[in-house]
């Protein structure tokens, strides 16, 4: 929700390590709401000493290579029928003399279960919000447009977001369908979030685990005002009652977030088959883990299968290294 964040590439490069933030089941009904750059190592060699004679001791930094990696688990749970959770999640990479920031994108959308159509709602919210992204973003790095750079991507992102709620919502107008839609886009050292509904994402890094975006949801908001406890929370008969949701009418009310991301850590994207079923505490649990990337997903879908796995479960695990 920061207008003043441009599409800047050169901006996107530099370091900085000071962090800040921007802030801004049965059928589920949706209720109206009230450069990194381093420093240079110079190495001095005598002329008389071939340079192959001499042995170079390689720090961590010599070695640092920025990456960004994902593994995802999408499934049905233990007892639906049908998905109606839907994910995407798109890297990009450059290397030799073609130099870009690095690029990730990554969407978790949760059908409203037991409403009409909710996996074809997932599916048109994340993949039209996911082609706006990338045709305003990515694909004028690759154009080297100086003049697509200076596009807010807070502007954006709440755009695709926008179009992807008309493209629900029109789809047909006569059938009660909608999706919670949760995008976390890395951009250099900067993670830019849209956000609707109930779906989570989580940043792990510097020994702190913490939710990002808050749940647009009935029982969050009786917890905010200090009506239900969270282990009230946990046994609510309208838990699934979302106060927001894509494709419920021509307009939707969008969260949206910037964060200076640390130099590593990991994202978690997740739908509520899975943070609605374990803890914040088994979740970090599970992500603090030294295990591959894949397992670590595996592992959480595991996690909410054994809690009962009564909805859909999805997990987008990010690892970043920046």
């Amino acid at each position: 929700m920061n207008d003043s964040t441009k599409f800047s590439e050169s901006d996107e490069l530099k370091a900085d390590d000071k962090q800040s933030d921007v802030k801004e089941t049965p059928p589920s009904p949706v209720i109206s709401e009230a450069a990194i750059t381093k420093e240079n190592k110079v190495i001095e060699v005598a002329e008389t000493q071939p340079i192959s004679a001499k042995k170079v001791e390689m720090t961590p930094d010599d070695m640092h290579v920025p990456h960004l990696l994902f593994a995802k688990r999408c499934d049905l749970g233990a007892l639906r029928e049908r998905n109606e959770d839907s994910c995407l999640a798109f890297t990009s990479d450059a290397g030799g003399h073609f130099k870009m920031p690095a690029f990730g994108l990554y969407i978790v959308a949760d059908g409203m279960g037991g409403h009409a159509d909710g996996h074809v709602a997932s599916s048109v919210a994340s993949r039209v919000a996911a082609r706006y992204i990338l045709e305003n973003m990515y694909l004028p790095l690759l154009h080297n447009s100086t003049s697509a750079n200076q596009v807010p991507i807070q502007e954006v992102l709440t755009n695709a977001v926008q179009e992807a709620n008309t493209a629900v919502f029109e789809n047909d107008r006569d059938i009660d369908s909608g999706t919670t839609l949760t995008i976390a886009l890395i951009f250099g050292r900067r993670l830019h979030v849209a956000h609707v509904g109930d779906s989570r994402l989580y940043l792990q890094a510097e020994d702190r685990f913490e939710a990002v975006t808050n749940d647009h949801s009935l029982v969050q908001r009786l917890q905010d005002v200090g009506q239900l406890t969270p282990e009230e929370a946990t046994m609510y008969r309208y838990r699934n009652v979302l106060l927001r949701a894509v494709g419920q009418g021509e307009e939707v009310e969008i969260d949206t977030y910037m964060k200076l991301l640390p130099k590593k850590g990991k994202l978690l994207l997740c739908s509520d088959g899975l943070c609605g079923l374990i803890s914040d505490d088994i979740i970090r649990e599970i992500m603090d883990k030294d295990l591959p990337l894949q397992k670590t997903a595996d592992t959480l879908y595991d996690a909410a299968m054994m809690a009962g796995g009564y909805d859909n479960i999805t997990a987008v695990v990010v690892d970043f290294v920046l």
